[in-house]
């Protein structure tokens, strides 16, 4: 039976990684960095370009480093999911943190499980985009979401994590973050945390960021 504050299925639990994403004008991006944790409701997602990877551990970054930083995309809230069936079920997504101010696909996903539950494909309603999925071995439990001391968010799946935090002033009422081009403005907007982190030994270490200066660093949530 689902628990009351369980709204997806047990086969979305777990942290998956997008192996592609193919859009409707034939493009596609097998080389980001693009990783879906979900809880029994709540999820966080961690996206970023080839680009912004390369940056990984620089504490000093040039006005053309924060703009690659700017079109990466990452975020947290909520999931609700249709009852699988035939395994097939239908999903859609409110946003609580946002690396970006607007989504850039915000309709639902209509998503399809292999035989073992360990391949997922999405599928937007629309056409726009098609996404094929894989469960990340040893994250289907435990799985937990805690609010840190310093009011960041950590959500666990098995021996992965993401570590949210927002950014402390708001976010400019642009599209994209891409399009702002005052460095104060960059730095603000990109003050906000979304990293993945991989259990080793009893710490977490710090292996992807939307902060550079955070992979290869330790924590203990």
């Amino acid at each position: 039976m689902t628990a009351p504050d369980q709204t997806v299925p047990d086969e979305l639990f777990g942290c998956w990684q997008r192996q592609w994403i193919e859009f409707a004008d034939g493009s596609r991006d097998d080389t980001s960095f693009v990783v879906w944790l979900q809880l029994p409701s709540l999820m966080a997602d961690v996206r970023l370009s080839p680009a912004a990877l390369a940056l990984a551990g620089r504490t000093s970054l040039s006005l053309s480093d924060l703009m690659v930083l700017a079109q990466s995309d990452s975020s947290s809230g909520a999931t609700v999911c249709t009852p699988v069936v035939e395994g097939t079920a239908v999903a859609e997504w409110s946003t609580a943190i946002g690396f970006q101010p607007v989504s850039a696909f915000p309709e639902s996903g209509v998503l399809e499980w292999n035989s073992d539950g360990t391949v997922m494909m999405e599928r937007a309603p629309s056409g726009a985009y098609v996404e094929e999925w894989h469960l990340l071995p040893d994250s289907r439990g435990p799985l937990s979401h805690s609010v840190l001391a310093d009011g960041s968010e950590w959500y666990r799946a098995g021996s992965v994590g993401v570590l949210v935090r927002d950014r402390p002033l708001p976010v400019p009422q642009v599209e994209r973050l891409s399009s702002l081009t005052d460095r104060a403005d960059l730095e603000s907007a990109l003050d906000c945390e979304f990293s993945f982190c991989r259990l080793t030994g009893d710490a977490w270490v710090v292996e992807h960021s939307t902060i550079p200066a955070r992979v290869g660093a330790i924590l203990l949530p």
